[in-house]
C-alpha cells in the first residue's frame, strides 16, 4: 500500500512539473543527468558516484561540450523554399509577419564551448573523490524584438521602441575543481564541488534603458554600462574621464604580447565557485535528486574597465546650408558625440555565472530501465530560463547504456535527444545530445546534409579510462551457487 502511495504521488508531481514548465525555454545539457556508465556525471550533481572505483579523462575530451541556441530561429525561418527558388525572409513575397512572430518580446542567441585538460577521480569508502581542470567560454546576445520589428516593418508616428533587454555577454575562464560525495546512509548521498576561477576575457553590458520614439522628432534615450577586461586592450582616456573613440590604438600580436605579463593577467582576475547535490532514496522503485549548479563570480581587476553612457537625443532633421555639405556631417557628428559621450574608470567588478537549479526524480521499471524527469532552471541577471526533460535509461547490459531523452523547449515539440555510453575493458566512450535534428536539408554542391528545424545544437563527447567497475560481479561470485 505505502509503495503505491509513494508511485501515485510521484506520478502527480510529474505531471504538475509538465504543466507548469510546458512553456519552458532554453535548453543545456540534461540527458546526462541521468545516465549511467558516465563517470563526468557529477559535473551536473556533485552528489553522483560513478559506477568505477577509478576514471581518468583523456586530456580534451573528458568531456569536450559545444553547444549553440537561437530562441527565436531555425535556419527554415531564415531561407526557404519559395517557388521553384530558395529565398530568404528579405524576399519582397515572404511573409514579414510569420518571421516576426517566431519572436518573444526578449529572444537570445548563445554559444558555448568547454573542455576538460584532466578529470580524474577515485574512490575511498563511502567517498567519491574528484578533481577537474577546465577551459570554459560562453558568448550570450539578447535583443527585444522591437529590433526586428523596426528593421522590417519600419516606423509610423509616435510609435516607441525599447531596445533595454539588448546585451552581450563574452567570458572565457580557466577553472579548477575539486569535490567529493559521499554516502551518509542507504537512502542519502550528499555531494559538494569548490573550483578556483580565472577570468581571462570578459565583455559585458547593463543597458538600463535604449528606447527610440518616432514622432515629428525622434527621441533616443540611453542609460547603458559596458564592463571589460581584455589582455592588451585599453581605451584612451581624457582628464576629464571621457572616452575617446577616435585614438583607440590596436595592439600587434606579434609584438606586444608578453607572456609573463599575459599570465599575471590572468591570476588578477580570480573568483570563487560552489556546487552542492543530493540524492535521496524514497523508495525502492523511487529516487530523487536535486543539484545548484555555478553558485559562483569573478571578480576583474587586471585591465578592468566601466564604461557609462546616459543621455537623450532630439533628432529633427538636418539643416543644409548651400555649398557647405561637408559641414552638415562634421556638425551632425558632434552634437551626437556630445549627447553621447562616455565616461570610464578603471574600477574592479563583479560579474556572476549563470546559476542552475536541477530538481528530478527516477522510477526504476526494473534492473535495467528508468525513467526520468527533470526540471532546469537558469537564473542570471535577475532573469528565469525554465525547461523540462523527459528520459528513458536502458542499460542492457553493465558496459552499455543508453538514454532517450525529450525537452521542452521554446514551445517546440521536436526536441529528442540521445545518450550513449560504452565500456570496453578499461576504455569508456559516450557520446550525448540534447538535440538530435529531426529535420534535414541537403545542401546541393556539396551533398552535406544539414539541421533544417532544430534551434539548438548540442553535443558532448568523452573518452575516460576506467578501473574497478567489476566490483559487484566478484561479489556475486563468492556466493554458493543455487540450483
Amino acid at each position: 500500500m505505502g509503495t503505491r502511495t509513494h508511485r501515485n504521488c510521484f506520478l502527480l508531481v510529474m505531471g504538475l512539473v509538465f504543466f507548469v514548465f510546458s512553456r519552458a525555454q532554453g535548453q543545456e545539457s540534461n540527458t546526462m543527468y541521468f545516465m549511467k556508465g558516465v563517470p563526468q556525471s557529477y559535473q551536473l550533481n556533485p552528489a553522483t558516484q560513478p559506477g568505477c572505483k577509478f576514471f581518468l579523462g583523456l586530456p580534451g575530451v573528458s568531456p569536450l561540450q559545444v553547444y549553440a541556441e537561437n530562441s527565436a530561429f531555425s535556419m527554415k525561418d531564415i531561407i526557404f523554399p519559395l517557388g521553384d527558388s530558395l529565398v530568404t525572409f528579405m524576399h519582397p513575397d515572404a511573409d514579414i509577419d510569420d518571421f516576426l512572430g517566431n519572436l518573444a518580446p526578449v529572444n537570445t542567441f548563445q554559444m558555448f564551448v568547454s573542455t576538460d585538460i584532466l578529470s580524474i577521480g577515485y574512490r575511498s569508502k563511502d567517498l567519491y573523490y574528484t578533481f577537474d581542470l577546465s577551459e570554459k567560454a560562453y558568448a550570450r546576445l539578447t535583443y527585444n524584438d522591437d529590433l526586428f520589428d523596426l528593421l522590417l516593418t519600419g516606423n509610423q508616428r509616435g510609435d516607441r521602441f525599447n531596445f533595454s533587454n539588448t546585451n552581450v555577454d563574452v567570458t572565457t575562464y580557466f577553472e579548477l575543481a575539486t569535490g567529493n560525495s559521499r554516502v551518509v546512509s542507504d537512502r542519502l548521498r550528499i555531494g559538494s564541488r569548490v573550483k578556483l576561477l580565472f577570468g581571462q576575457i570578459n565583455l559585458s553590458t547593463d543597458n538600463k534603458e535604449i528606447s527610440l520614439l518616432t514622432d515629428e522628432d525622434w527621441t533616443i534615450n540611453t542609460d547603458m554600462k559596458i564592463r571589460l577586461s581584455i589582455p592588451y586592450f585599453s581605451l584612451p582616456v581624457d582628464l576629464s574621464g571621457e572616452v575617446s573613440f577616435d585614438s583607440i590604438d590596436f595592439f600587434d600580436l606579434e609584438s606586444d604580447i608578453d607572456p609573463v605579463a599575459a599570465i599575471q593577467s590572468v591570476f588578477g582576475n580570480v573568483g570563487l565557485g560552489l556546487d552542492l547535490g543530493l540524492h535521496y532514496t524514497l523508495t525502492d522503485k523511487i529516487t530523487l535528486s536535486g543539484s545548484l549548479i555555478d553558485l559562483a563570480g569573478i571578480r576583474w581587476s587586471s585591465n578592468a574597465m566601466t564604461i557609462r553612457q546616459k543621455g537623450s537625443y532630439v533628432y529633427s532633421g538636418i539643416e543644409i546650408h548651400p555649398g557647405d555639405t561637408a559641414g552638415i556631417s562634421e556638425d551632425f557628428l558632434d552634437s551626437l558625440k556630445t549627447e553621447f559621450s562616455f565616461t570610464s574608470d578603471e574600477s574592479p567588478y563583479y560579474t556572476m555565472l549563470p546559476l542552475k537549479l536541477y530538481v528530478g526524480g527516477t522510477y526504476q521499471i526494473i534492473d535495467q530501465i528508468s525513467f526520468g524527469i527533470l526540471s532546469r532552471t537558469e537564473y542570471y541577471k535577475k532573469k528565469l530560463r525554465e525547461q523540462l526533460t523527459l528520459s528513458a535509461n536502458l542499460s542492457p547490459l553493465k558496459i552499455l547504456t543508453f538514454t532517450f531523452s525529450y525537452t521542452l523547449f521554446n514551445n517546440t515539440y521536436n526536441s529528442f535527444g540521445f545518450g550513449f555510453s560504452s565500456r570496453l575493458g578499461p576504455f569508456n566512450l559516450y557520446l550525448i545530445s540534447d538535440n538530435v535534428p529531426t529535420g534535414y536539408a541537403v545542401e546541393q554542391t556539396s551533398g552535406m546534409p544539414l539541421p533544417y528545424d532544430s534551434r539548438i545544437l548540442n553535443l558532448r563527447i568523452g573518452m575516460n579510462l576506467v578501473f574497478g567497475c567489476n566490483k559487484e560481479r566478484k561479489k556475486a561470485g563468492d556466493l554458493p551457487l543455487v540450483f
